[in-house]
């Protein structure tokens, strides 16, 4: 393979990456599964998709987009559980008939492990699949709680393509309620496994399967209702695709689906391609914990190689297989639709199908957290799917010069489950957002969740359903991480229970921190605290499935703020002002974080104003006494374990290149 120079700075002259050392038996298969093409009717399509004019291809395009939307939009309206239909945790997406997506980027599932199972000639109208089998899924399900369901569409007495939907249903059985097992060493402890069956043959539904099923899940009625769901949606999709062949014939719509894909590759190598820097670039970034031993950080690390043609993403580096439940059964096709979505930010309004994978790959050693094997436990995967992106951004801050967003951690869950005061076994959880990473032109935006559409729970409707009560609801002070450019803030929630019971969390910034770029400072890590600040007080760190809570007992949910970007005694001072009389930065952050003195002035409209001379004098003071700024600040935790030799990175030789005159032009202008 041509090589980089050895610092991972960008070559000074083009190269071209060689992807044959990712071919042989030291990498995974980049994709688990491949359908070749070769049935009576494909050298026809080939020959039409190269024919279909423009316009035809967008109202195409654009109609399944619509179709995918309308699936969407029938599952927040008809699902059962919280987590589906208030938060939005599923996908659908549109397959071609050797499984390649043309709709957006599903994340996860396809209809690949539905032709591993079945020969074609068994596949009919009328059916529906269902799965969940992490370790059968060829790499389109993570945890055990996503359900997919796919079903098949045939126009002209042919199949075509597959709908999909899949979902993250609220119980599927295992050792924990909720089916999160933030301690399991084996899927077997996880939840029921479905491999690829037929819930439905020629319209007629497996009744006996169906109660095995429901049998294994605490809250069957939220399961049911959620995949019946999962089972319109995708039917509404299948019927505006066959309305589209109706229309256009169906030649025409298959050809535009394969030259759907191929406008996804051109864009990305034409358009997308010529804003990054060739040449090579490592990233890293950590888990604080596989859920087992508590002493270990788990190193995810990558290697982005771009040329001309491509990007590679070389994973070499990350750390095996581990015992606990972090490991993602995932393959590089997955990641490369994943990680290309960054892509999206060169080229608005593109959409991010299997074209994608052709320009931007990722390959995998074999039996590393993000590509483990069976029977490895994968509930808390999303842990990987996070840092996984923490990785890619720390390489790309290096590839652009520090014009790269600081981390993020959007995503959390916590929850609370036992009897209500009837005896009825309940179960609350909310996916909760945090503060994403400052952006080189703007602050990051504050509580957002990676989810699209997500929503919080709003407390009315959680004290109507769950013996809880809600407190409070706002911003985390001083969580976003300090920069020219400031850090989104975190949330802090406080909730009452109302009876015994055990509170859970899914943590995954409570000792390390989200890094700030290009002189920016880390965010704030989150947590819990049982009865802040009375003498039971009791902080929680890393991800628990189980602390006992007595009624009465008020828990404090903190999520993590994103990492700053550019030098913080940068930042316009009348930001800093705002912020404060805001309740979002403190005078005590103002002062020592941003250099900004503040003074409490009468009118209550202001609240303070900024006294200029002593903040230059400051300013100065604390620019005399601080070390160089660093392109990547991990945070102190980090920093600490750096120091002492127990995670390595490749940061050091990259310093901030921020440029003070260029941002507070760009901050006046704005």
């Amino acid at each position: 393979m041509a090589q980089g120079n050895t610092g991972s700075r960008a070559a000074a002259a083009p190269q071209i990456f060689d992807e044959a050392p990712y071919l042989t038996a030291a990498y995974a298969p980049m994709r688990k599964s491949c359908f070749t093409r070769d049935d009576e009717h494909w050298p026809r399509i080939q020959a039409l998709k190269d024919r279909i004019d423009s316009v035809t291809l967008d109202v195409l395009e654009w109609a399944l987009e619509a179709a995918i939307d309308e699936g969407e939009a029938a599952v927040e309206r008809t699902a059962v559980s919280t987590i589906v239909r208030e938060q939005h945790d599923y996908r659908a997406s549109l397959n071609t008939v050797d499984c390649n997506s043309v709709t957006r980027v599903s994340w996860a599932a396809t209809a690949d492990p539905i032709r591993n199972y079945y020969r074609l000639e068994e596949i009919h109208e009328g059916d529906v699949f269902l799965y969940n089998d992490i370790h059968e899924s060829s790499g389109t399900i993570g945890h055990l709680p996503d359900f997919c369901v796919v079903v098949p569409i045939f126009s002209d007495g042919r199949l075509i393509g597959f709908a999909q939907l899949f979902g993250h249903c609220n119980d599927v059985g295992g050792k924990m309620a909720g089916s999160w097992s933030l301690t399991a060493t084996t899927v077997f402890e996880e939840g029921i496994q479905v491999p690829p069956i037929k819930l439905y043959a020629r319209g007629v539904r497996n009744e006996d399967l169906w109660k095995v099923i429901l049998r294994n899940s605490r809250y069957p009625d939220d399961l049911r209702g959620d995949i019946d769901a999962f089972v319109g949606a995708t039917r509404i999709i299948q019927r505006r695709v066959e309305e589209l062949c109706r229309r256009y014939g169906t030649d025409v719509v298959e050809a535009g689906f394969y030259r759907i894909i191929d406008r996804c590759e051109e864009i990305v190598r034409d358009e997308a391609l010529p804003h990054i820097p060739d040449g090579e670039y490592v990233g890293e970034d950590f888990l604080e914990t596989d859920g087992i031993d508590l002493e270990r950080p788990i190193k995810l690390m990558l290697t982005v190689r771009k040329d001309p043609q491509k990007i590679i993403v070389d994973f070499a580096g990350t750390d095996p297989q581990v015992p606990g439940p972090v490991n993602w059964v995932m393959d590089g096709r997955h990641y490369s639709k994943w990680l290309g979505g960054f892509v999206k930010a060169q080229v608005p309004g593109m959409i991010v199908n299997e074209g994608m994978t052709r320009v931007f790959k990722a390959y995998l050693p074999p039996r590393t957290v993000l590509s483990a094997e069976y029977p490895a436990a994968g509930a808390d995967r999303m842990d990987c799917m996070l840092r996984m992106l923490g990785a890619y951004m720390a390489a790309m801050a290096k590839a652009t010069g520090g014009q790269m967003v600081g981390d993020s951690q959007c995503i959390q869950l916590y929850g609370f489950f036992g009897k209500d005061q009837d005896g009825k076994d309940f179960l609350y959880r909310e996916i909760f957002g945090a503060g994403s990473g400052a952006r080189p032109f703007a602050d990051g935006t504050d509580t957002v969740d990676l989810v699209p559409h997500s929503k919080n729970l709003p407390s009315e409707f959680i004290e109507q359903r769950f013996p809880v009560r809600v407190h409070r609801v706002g911003m985390f002070p001083d969580s976003g991480g300090p920069g020219a450019f400031r850090g989104g803030l975190g949330y802090l929630k406080d909730v009452e229970i109302l009876v015994d019971g055990h509170f859970l969390t899914v943590s995954y910034r409570t000792i390390f921190a989200c890094f700030g770029v290009n002189g920016g400072m880390a965010g704030r890590s989150g947590g819990a605290v049982i009865n802040p600040g009375s003498p039971r007080e009791q902080q929680i760190f890393y991800k628990r499935e189980a602390i006992p809570v007595k009624a009465g007992d008020v828990v404090r949910i903190l999520t993590p703020g994103g990492g700053g970007w550019g030098d913080p005694l940068a930042r316009v001072p009348d930001m800093v002002r705002l912020d404060a009389q805001r309740g979002l930065v403190s005078l005590r952050s103002a002062r020592e974080d941003y250099g900004v003195v503040l003074e409490e002035v009468s009118d209550p409209a202001r609240r303070y104003e900024v006294d200029e001379a002593a903040t230059r004098t400051l300013r100065a003071t604390l620019k005399a006494q601080r070390p160089p700024l660093k392109m990547i600040n991990r945070g102190p935790h980090a920093e600490r374990l750096i120091r002492e030799g127990r995670i390595t990175v490749s940061d050091f030789d990259y310093p901030a290149q921020f440029d003070e005159a260029a941002y507070l032009a760009a901050a006046g202008a704005a």
